[in-house]
């Protein structure tokens, strides 16, 4: 029925309560594949018809051009099928993702009474509770491993509820000062502060209140082989000694191991030794336990280096509750490239599109066929950061951000490559997402009002979307029981590899100092060889005069990288954890050794 008509809004519930019941039977791939197809259901069915009315004006377009036109009909077709509603299976094109991406798919289960709550019988049980997660980690590659772990209720719980609950609360009261308090500067920056301080605690129980030891499961691949060396040497040094205190180790078990030891600098003991006692499956009494936790004792100091290891790239499937919270903000994901996305059919559609995409680029139109089987590179999809399109300012109220930023977008790409202080044409916009690689939105919200959503996703989206205003990352629900939508799901929609956004109100001050970190580490928009021409600080000193931040010392070419070390350089926390990026792609941005600048006309 959910091929051809609305979903029901039971499909998604169902799905999950045979899902669980497969992971107690040990099934946990089947259990799994339930669970993907339970994720974005409605959305699903958007997508399915998005794809579908593209691919017939594609074909209506190809039957008077070339064979490229039919070919890019068929790839549309193939795309399709990455939504279709057909019996669960294990995504196995997992398998063809870089090794060095790491997916964990969360999804929340609502118990008893707070089922039927989400379904529409009386109050909402954010009110009230917590849902109960099931989090599967997914390691790409040939031999990525799959584990999977419950996470109940937390005991206890907080003034107002629950997180969910306490974080609307911190988000309405800064709404509330931005609004009331401006001209009051004293109590306006003491109400931020307290506001930067709850928010803080709040990410803080997220990560050890909630998570608890399985925050482990959250955790990136090491990048560098010396950090990968050391976690092998002592994870095979742990496994030793169980063996010879006869104590057999399963793959599991191993696996979970493992990500403890990466994750060792991030755990306290308490969360440390619970953690060896459930994969292990023994009292604390055990001599193994007490010769395990002696011996990791010793390991500390060795330990320690890997808090500050670098790490690989995590995509974040959340469910439609849970992504309300900033996930991307908690101490252990603080420095690693996170990405969140609504549904792996978004992944597995996207990364296909875009590796095609390369691949046509490199290769003669006659030797491609959509049905390839193509594997993307690990490097990711690389764009061409003069190839973009910017708006500053469309609603002519935000002077200061006009004033900070115009400078230094001129500089870069040039008057010609954007618009500042006035309202784009709406054919302006769509012709920037289609042809350009990054179109730049700074101003209030998403943009929508000048490209309406309905228009946006019946486009072919190209460009990666930086869309620097309140709320711009923000996915609402018109309900409980429909998935929830916005700007990130309409480019993704539109098939953008992905875009960059704010998951609730800020301020433009602190908004402007995010966006030219990031546009210096991406793009080395303000080398230190040109402080001089912009009459700018040397590095680790601020500005009086603009109150940006000072260039950095490096560049950072990844897109997930760069917005990951362009949080702290915000003013207030609250800032920094609402920005969010959900890309499909990990995507390679400026080049130091091109200095070719492209000019492009209106």
């Amino acid at each position: 029925m959910n091929q051809s008509f609305p979903c029901s809004p039971f499909y998604s519930v169902l799905l999950k309560k045979k899902a669980e019941n497969l992971f107690h039977e040990n099934e946990n791939h089947k259990g799994f594949a339930h669970l993907v197809d339970a994720h974005c259901v409605a959305i699903r069915h958007a997508a399915v018809n998005a794809h579908r009315d593209r691919a017939k004006k594609k074909l209506s377009k190809s039957k008077t051009t070339t064979q490229g036109g039919i070919e890019d009909s068929k790839t549309t077709c193939q795309l399709d099928q990455c939504f279709q509603f057909t019996k669960a299976d294990f995504p196995t094109w997992l398998y063809s993702l870089p090794p060095e991406w790491t997916v964990v798919h969360i999804s929340e289960m609502w118990q008893g009474h707070e089922s039927l709550k989400m379904q529409g019988f009386g109050p909402p049980p954010l009110v009230y509770s917590l849902p109960k997660l099931i989090i599967a980690r997914f390691h790409g590659g040939k031999n990525g491993s799959f584990i999977t772990k419950f996470i109940d209720q937390p005991a206890g719980g907080l003034s107002n509820g629950s997180l969910l609950a306490e974080l609307n609360t911190i988000l309405e009261n800064n709404r509330i000062v931005n609004r009331d308090f401006r001209g009051n500067r004293a109590q306006y920056w003491k109400l931020k502060q307290e506001h930067h301080d709850q928010l803080k605690v709040l990410v803080d129980s997220l990560e050890n209140w909630w998570l608890d030891f399985c925050k482990c499961l959250l955790l990136g691949e090491l990048c560098d082989a010396a950090d990968v060396l050391l976690l092998n040497r002592v994870t095979s040094s742990v496994i030793d000694l169980m063996k010879k205190m006869k104590r057999n180790v399963t793959v599991d078990e191993e696996t979970w191991i493992k990500l403890l030891i990466s994750c060792h600098s991030y755990l306290s003991r308490q969360q440390f030794v619970r953690g060896l006692l459930k994969i292990l499956n023994t009292v604390v009494r055990n001599p193994l336990i007490t010769e395990l936790v002696g011996y990791f004792k010793t390991l500390q100091p060795e330990l320690e280096k890997l808090k500050n290891a670098k790490r690989n790239p995590v995509i974040l499937v959340l469910d439609k509750v849970i992504q309300q919270l900033p996930w991307e903000s908690i101490t252990m994901l603080s420095t690693t490239p996170v990405s969140r996305i609504p549904s792996l059919h978004f992944l597995n559609s996207l990364t296909l599109k875009h590796t095609l995409h390369r691949f046509v680029q490199n290769a003669p139109r006659n030797t491609i066929s959509p049905r390839t089987n193509l594997k993307l590179p690990s490097i990711g999809v690389e764009v061409n950061p003069n190839l973009a399109y910017y708006v500053l300012n469309p609603g002519q109220d935000l002077p200061g951000v006009q004033l900070r930023l115009q400078p230094i977008l001129e500089k870069i790409w040039g008057k010609h490559c954007g618009l500042s202080g006035s309202i784009p044409v709406e054919q302006q916009i769509k012709q920037s997402l289609i042809e350009r690689d990054i179109f730049l939105y700074c101003g209030h919200g998403s943009g929508s009002k000048y490209l309406p959503n309905d228009h946006l996703i019946k486009l072919d989206c190209r460009a990666t979307p930086i869309l620097m205003g309140c709320s711009s990352g923000q996915l609402t629900a018109s309900g409980r029981i429909v998935d929830p939508t916005g700007a990130p799901i309409c480019y993704l929609l539109a098939g953008s590899p992905g875009m960059i956004g704010m998951l609730w109100e800020v301020t433009d001050v602190d908004c402007d100092r995010f966006t030219v970190r990031l546009l210096d580490l991406l793009l080395g928009a303000r080398k230190c060889d040109r402080l001089e021409k912009q009459n700018l600080t040397p590095p680790n000193q601020k500005t009086n005069k603009t109150d940006l931040p000072s260039p950095p010392e490096q560049l950072e070419p990844e897109v997930l990288r760069a917005v990951a070390q362009s949080r702290p350089i915000t003013k207030n926390f609250l800032t920094g954890a609402a920005a969010v990026s959900s890309h499909t792609c990990m995507m390679a941005g400026y080049n130091e050794k091109s200095k070719e600048k492209k000019q492009f006309t209106k």
